[in-house]
C-alpha cells in the first residue's frame, strides 16, 4: 500500500508504463458480465472510492490492475455520463477516439439534470490520462442554473399553494364547529342573554348618538369659522372713511374755445445762401441795429460744428461752477427758470395721464426757449472760473471767424425776435380780425399750424426771422351760446392757456359781434407775449365767474341742494363722525366752496379734516384719525 505520494517524485508515471494507457475498460468484455447478481442495483457506497485522492490513495502498486466493480451496461452508461457534466468532460472536448468511446452517439448531446442528484452519484474513473477535462461553457452553466431556479421557484409556488389550502380548510373547519356548538350562556340562562342583548343595543345607540354629536360640533366650528372669515374679508374690502383738509381756495367757470393768435411781426430776408447761426435768443427783445443772425456760408460746417461745441462745454462748466457755491446769481437764473417750466411739466403729465399728445411739440418747443433765456442770462454772471473765461474766449474767436465770412443780419427796427415762421406773418394783421367775419375766423383757424417750426437751412430772398415790433397780441375767436352782456366792449376776462400752464389777465374785449353759432370775441393782451411766438393757434378757457373762500371736495357734500345753497358735511371731531349743515356757494366737478350755516357755528373753518366719502359712516360711528 502506498503512503499518499505518488511514484517518481510526485509526477504520474509515464502513460505508455501504465496499464490499459489511453484505454476505457470494456465492460461488455468483462467476464462474467451478464451472470453478475443483481445487475439492476448499484453497488453500496462502500464498495466506491468516495474520491478521487482516496481513489489513488488506494491504488495497489503498478503491477496490480484494477478491479472494476459490476454494473449493468446501461447504468454504467448512465452514471458515466452524470460524471462527466459534473467534472466538466464532455463530447467536445474528450478525445475522439471512436474505437474506444463506450457511449454511443446518441448519447453525445449534452444532458440537464439536478445538480444535487449529480453530486450525490458516484464519480466515475477518469477516461484517459491523456484526455484532461474542461468546464462547461458559461451559457450552458447559465442554462442548468436557470433550470434549477424554476424548478425551485416551482416547488416553492406549490408549497405555499398547500399552505394556504390547509390554512383555508382550517379556518372553513373552525367556522363549521363554531356553528355547531350552542351557546351555553343563552340554554342556561336565558334572562342573562337578553340583559347582554339589550346592553349591547344600547351601547350601540349611544356610540351612533356620539357620532352624530360629534359631527354636529364639527359643522358648528366649521360655519363659525367661516362667518368669522366673511366678516373679517367684509370689513377688510369694505371701504373705509377718507379725510381731506379743508383749505382756502378758488373756483372758476371757464367757457373753452379754439383761438387764433395773432401779432404784428416784420419779416427779414436773407441775401446769401447757406446755414443759419442765430445771435440773439428765440423770443428775447432786440433793439434797432442789433446783429440777429448769420448766414454761414458752405465750407464752414466744421468751423460751425466746432462753435456748438464749445457752447455746449461753456453750458456745462456753468452748471458745475454753480453746484460748487460759485455764481450765486446764477442759481437765482436757474431758479426762475425752473418756476417757469414747473407748470408746463405738470400739464404734460396731465395730458400724458389722459392720452392727449397733440400738444407735445408745443412744449418741447417753450421749454426750450425757456432754457435758452436762461443760458443768455448765465452770459453776463462772472463766476471767477479761468476754464469759463477760457472757453467764452474760444466762442467769441470762434463767432468772429464765422462772421468774417457770413452774411450778417441786423434788426431794422425794435421788437421781439423769432426764428421761427409759417408764410402768415403779413397775412393775418389786426386790420384783417376786425373786418372779417365768422365763417374766415374758422377757417383761418382751421388752416393753419398750431406749432410754427423753424429751418436752420436758408435760401437767397427767403424769410429768415421776424421781428414782433411792439408786446401786444390778439386773441380771435368763436364762443357758442355764450351771454353777449358778459362780453361788452372794453371788458376785462382772465384767459387760461393749460398747454402752457400759464395765466393771462387783463385781456381785454376790443371786437364783440353776434354770428350765428355765438358771438365772436376779439381780446387784446399784452402778457405773455414771448410765450407764445411760436403758436398760430391755442386751445384757452375763458374765465366767467371766479369764488373764492373755504374748499373742499364736492364728494364731501351730503344730500346737497343746490338751489337753495345748503348741504351736510361729516367731520372727524375728536375721533367721531359729526355732521354740519353749511352753505353752499359755488362749486364745479372737484370742489366746493361752503360757509358756516351761521355766525355762532364755528364750522367750517380751514384745517378742518373733512370725511370725503360720508356714505361710509353715520352720526356717531367712532371714526380712526
Amino acid at each position: 500500500m502506498g503512503s499518499g505520494k505518488r511514484p517518481n517524485n510526485g509526477k504520474r508515471p509515464n502513460n505508455a508504463n501504465r496499464p490499459n494507457s489511453g484505454k476505457r475498460p470494456n465492460n461488455m468484455a468483462r467476464p462474467n458480465a451478464g451472470n453478475r447478481p443483481n445487475n439492476n442495483k448499484r453497488p453500496s457506497s462502500s464498495a466506491r472510492p468516495a474520491s478521487r485522492n482516496e481513489e489513488s490513495a488506494r491504488k495497489e502498486p503498478e503491477n496490480k490492475k484494477n478491479v472494476t466493480p459490476i454494473r449493468s451496461v446501461k447504468k454504467e452508461r448512465e452514471l458515466d455520463l452524470q460524471n462527466k457534466i459534473v467534472s466538466g468532460v464532455t463530447h467536445e472536448n474528450r478525445p475522439q477516439n471512436p474505437d474506444n468511446d463506450p457511449v454511443p452517439a446518441q448519447f453525445r448531446r449534452p444532458l440537464f439534470g439536478d445538480e444535487t442528484d449529480a453530486k450525490k452519484t458516484v464519480v466515475a474513473e477518469k477516461d484517459s490520462p491523456s484526455a484532461r477535462a474542461r468546464k462547461l461553457s458559461w451559457w450552458k452553466v447559465h442554462q442548468v442554473e436557470r433550470k434549477n431556479r424554476n424548478l425551485q421557484k416551482a416547488k416553492l409556488k406549490e408549497k405555499r399553494k398547500e399552505e394556504m389550502a390547509a390554512i383555508a380548510a382550517a379556518e372553513a373547519e373552525a367556522a363549521k364547529k363554531a356553528k355547531e356548538v350552542p351557546d351555553v350562556l343563552e340554554e342556561t340562562h336565558p334572562e342573562v342573554g337578553e340583559a347582554r342583548r339589550q346592553h349591547m343595543a344600547k351601547k350601540r345607540r349611544r356610540d351612533s348618538l356620539r357620532a352624530a354629536f360629534n359631527s354636529l360640533l364639527c359643522i358648528l366650528i366649521l360655519v363659525g369659522m367661516l362667518i368669522i372669515a366673511v366678516l373679517y374679508v367684509v370689513d377688510y374690502v369694505a371701504a373705509k372713511p377718507t379725510y381731506a383738509f379743508a383749505t382756502e381756495g378758488t373756483i372758476e367757470h371757464t367757457l373753452g374755445a379754439t383761438a387764433l393768435v395773432v401779432r404784428e411781426e416784420t419779416v427779414m430776408t436773407s441775401t446769401h445762401t447757406g446755414s443759419l447761426l442765430s445771435q440773439a435768443t428765440e423770443g428775447s427783445r432786440v433793439a434797432k441795429g442789433q446783429l440777429l443772425a448769420m448766414v454761414i456760408p458752405e465750407g464752414m460746417e466744421s468751423t460751425l460744428t466746432e462753435l456748438h461745441n464749445v457752447e455746449q462745454q461753456i453750458v456745462d462748466r456753468e452748471r458745475q461752477l454753480m453746484l460748487q457755491g460759485k455764481g450765486v446769481a446764477a442759481k437765482t437764473i436757474f431758479n426762475e427758470t425752473n418756476e417757469e417750466i414747473k407748470p408746463i411739466i405738470t400739464t404734460i403729465r396731465q395730458d400724458t395721464m389722459q392720452m392727449k399728445l397733440s400738444n407735445m411739440t408745443s412744449y418741447s418747443s417753450s421749454i426750450r426757449v425757456l432754457m435758452e433765456k436762461r443760458d443768455t442770462d448765465l452770459q453776463s454772471v462772472d463766476f471767477g472760473d479761468e476754464q469759463l473765461a477760457a472757453l467764452r474766449g474760444s466762442e467769441s474767436a470762434l463767432q468772429n471767424q464765422l462772421e468774417n465770412r457770413a452774411n450778417s443780419v441786423y434788426a431794422d427796427s425794435p421788437g421781439i425776435v423769432s426764428y421761427k415762421l409759417d408764410g402768415h406773418e403779413t397775412d393775418i394783421t389786426l386790420d384783417l380780425l376786425m373786418d372779417m367775419v365768422d365763417t374766415k375766423c374758422d377757417s383761418l383757424i382751421k388752416e393753419s399750424n398750431s406749432i410754427i417750426t423753424g429751418d436752420l437751412s436758408v435760401k437767397q430772398n427767403e424769410p429768415i426771422l421776424r421781428i414782433v415790433q411792439n408786446d401786444v397780441q390778439y386773441f380771435a375767436c368763436e364762443l357758442e351760446n355764450a351771454p353777449m352782456e358778459e362780453f361788452k366792449l372794453g371788458s376785462t376776462h382772465v384767459i387760461r392757456i393749460p398747454s402752457e400752464g400759464i395765466s393771462i389777465s387783463d385781456c381785454e374785449v376790443v371786437r364783440s359781434s353776434v354770428t350765428r353759432k355765438g358771438l365772436l370775441i376779439v381780446f387784446k393782451t399784452a402778457n405773455q407775449v414771448e410765450r407764445l411766438l411760436d403758436r398760430r393757434t391755442v386751445n384757452i378757457e375763458i374765465v366767467q365767474t371766479k369764488t373764492s373762500g373755504i374748499r373742499v371736495p364736492v364728494s364731501a357734500l351730503v344730500d346737497a341742494d343746490y338751489d337753495r345753497g345748503i348741504a351736510t358735511i361729516y367731520v372727524n371731531e375728536s375721533g367721531y363722525a359729526r355732521g354740519y349743515t353749511v352753505q353752499v356757494k359755488d362749486y364745479d366737478r372737484e370742489f366746493a366752496i361752503i360757509a358756516p350755516i351761521s355766525e355762532e357755528q364755528s364750522v367750517p373753518s380751514i384745517s378742518t379734516i373733512v370725511i370725503t366719502n360720508p356714505q361710509t359712516v353715520k352720526e356717531g360711528d367712532k371714526v380712526e384719525k
